[in-house]
């Protein structure tokens, strides 16, 4: 009985959030999601893992759609839905998705889906400490599930299904499968969120998008298209050393320091190296890489990047060689030369059984949920510096390794980074396999360990399809980024 008591108070605080009349409205609009997916194996590029199949939750908005998490549909070959008091399932469709943001609007056809529910209005950013009710279908049951939190942080955050940061909210509900995809309301019953991770190492931490990112997405594919969020290019070193603050001059001000530039990003051509970034679309950057908004007190400045569209201009104001400019940058989306991909095939050449590959962060997750750790040194050092190296390359091209025949006889190549075939420098696959195809009598590949690869191309030819049926390979290459 002692523990009963302990309980009560919580179950009585839990079941006045909502009343009964928004319990019923907002669980008719939660919808479950089954999905059937096929994902590629980027470690042997021309086959797919075995189909896997998984639950999450959506909830209907205006225009009669389902929206959910990208990554609860991601590579679904088929996708059924279900409303919490219908037995029946509906076959549903991907109409928009936005990998970058992790958020996906599913349509149904069948228009008597949609019968006795209430499209879901979309509310406004909440405050810390403002209560949120977390509806969906984790495991452990089949009827819905409805989790009551509080908005503990509200910051930036790196989207697992992505790798981008973006603003994210953090409330003390757990976020378990199954609930994924599933909307948080406040107290009026209004959207503020879809449930996207939690944090497996600690107990009822969850995380939810919320809705300045929902609404940055809708308002993106009104024209159309989707075009995905904005990135700066920049690499930044926060300004709290005091010695730091006086060999750039900057005692009475507050800023950040630009420490290098992605090539070919937003900043290419407009910031440098050395300056000092005071002030975005006006407001003052902080020595920690803060900025206070009307929204939020205190965010990372990346916030006001992606509070834009791609195409529209952040205005800085900089300190350069102990110059006050101003600088009005349009905006591009990220740029990576090592991509994560999502729902592509991963694109890979095979020539005298030697298999090349782009290296990508779907490649290095090969190497498990720590690849970060357990990934060969030299793949770890070139995506952390890839992107800011002044330098031609599209794409490192690696070559995996050898599917073995008398052909590569001798030949142990394992994970080696290409730099040259026939003297030229690789700067893409496409490169590559172009370079290989027009060859002579001989190919030379030379590698990051310094190994030298030597194959005559008459022979290799002569092999070709020996070596595709003895692995069981329809074509020697996928080229198309699609």
């Amino acid at each position: 009985m002692r523990y009963l008591l302990l309980i009560l108070p919580l179950f009585m605080f839990a079941s006045d959030f909502h009343t009964d009349k928004i319990i019923e409205k907002n669980s008719a609009a939660v919808i479950k999601i089954f999905s059937y997916a096929v994902t590629p194996n980027y470690y042997v590029p021309w086959s797919m893992h075995g189909q896997s199949a998984s639950t999450g939750t959506g909830v209907v908005i205006k225009g009669k759609q389902i929206l959910t998490a990208a990554h609860v549909v991601s590579n679904a070959t088929y996708l059924e839905v279900q409303k919490s008091l219908d037995p029946k399932k509906y076959f549903a469709e991907v109409k928009w998705i936005a990998h970058d943001a992790d958020l996906a609007l599913l349509e149904v056809k069948d228009e008597t889906f949609f019968e006795k529910i209430t499209p879901m209005t979309i509310g406004s950013l909440p405050k810390r400490q403002d209560g949120v009710a977390v509806y969906g279908y984790p495991t452990g049951g089949t009827q819905i599930s409805i989790t009551k939190g509080i908005v503990s942080r509200i910051e930036q955050t790196i989207y697992v299904h992505s790798a981008i940061d973006f603003l994210s909210i953090q409330i003390d509900a757990a976020i378990n499968p199954g609930n994924s995809g599933g909307p948080a309301f406040n107290k009026s019953g209004e959207i503020v969120g879809i449930a996207m991770q939690g944090m497996t190492a600690s107990n009822s931490i969850g995380y939810i998008i919320p809705t300045p990112i929902i609404k940055h997405f809708l308002k993106d594919i009104e024209d159309g298209s989707y075009d995905g969020f904005p990135d700066d290019g920049v690499y930044i070193q926060e300004m709290e050393n005091r010695a730091l603050k006086q060999y750039y001059k900057t005692q009475k001000r507050s800023g950040v320091l630009v420490t290098s530039i992605i090539q070919g990003s937003s900043a290419d051509g407009y910031l440098k190296p050395d300056d000092v970034i005071l002030e975005v679309d006006g407001h003052a950057i902080a020595d920690d890489n803060s900025i206070s908004t009307q929204e939020i007190k205190k965010v990372s400045t990346n916030y006001a990047i992606k509070k834009h569209f791609i195409g529209e201009e952040v205005h800085f104001k900089i300190l350069r060689q102990g110059k006050v400019l101003e600088v009005a940058m349009p905006l591009k989306g990220h740029v990576s030369k090592i991509p994560f991909e999502h729902e592509k095939m991963p694109r890979y050449y095979i020539f005298a059984g030697m298999v090349f590959t782009p290296l990508t962060q779907n490649y290095l997750g090969a190497w498990g949920k720590e690849w970060d750790k357990k990934a060969p040194v030299d793949f770890l050092y070139a995506f952390r510096h890839a992107d800011i190296t002044k330098s031609d390359d599209q794409e490192i091209v690696v070559l995996q390794g050898a599917l073995y025949n008398k052909i590569n006889a001798g030949y142990s190549p394992n994970n080696e980074i290409v730099k040259s075939v026939n003297g030229i420098e690789i700067h893409s696959l496409n490169d590559l396999a172009k370079i290989i195809d027009e060859s002579g009598e001989t190919v030379v590949v030379k590698t990051n360990t310094d190994s030298v690869y030597i194959i005559d191309v008459n022979e290799a030819q002569k092999v070709e399809q020996q070596i595709l049926s003895q692995y069981r390979i329809s074509k020697k290459s996928h080229l198309d980024s699609k």
